[in-house]
C-alpha cells in the first residue's frame, strides 16, 4: 500500500512541477525581424548566403571570353586516352 501512495505523491509533484515550469515558455516575447532598408537585389541575397552574385558572375563571364576561353566545359580536353592507341 505503501508503494502506491508513493507513485501517486510522485505523479502529482511530476504534474505539479510540469505545470509550473511550462507557464514561463509563453510569456517570452518573439524576436523583431529585421526591416530590409531599401530594395532587396539578388546580388544582396547572394551575398547574405555567402554565395558569388550574378553581377559577377556575368563579369568574370565576360572576362573570360575576352580573354579567348570558351564557356564551360567547351574548352577543355578529355584525359582518356584515344581509340586504338596502344600504351
Amino acid at each position: 500500500m505503501s508503494s502506491r501512495k508513493f507513485l501517486i505523491f510522485m505523479s502529482l509533484i511530476l504534474a505539479a512541477v510540469f505545470a509550473w515550469s511550462s507557464g514561463d515558455a509563453f510569456a517570452q516575447e518573439k524576436g523583431k525581424k529585421a526591416v530590409a532598408k531599401g530594395k532587396v537585389t539578388t546580388s544582396d541575397v547572394a551575398r547574405y548566403l555567402g554565395k558569388i552574385p550574378p553581377a559577377e558572375q556575368k563579369a568574370a563571364a565576360k572576362r573570360a571570353r575576352q580573354q579567348g576561353l570558351k564557356p564551360g566545359v567547351a574548352g577543355r580536353t578529355s584525359q582518356a586516352s584515344a581509340p586504338g592507341a596502344t600504351r
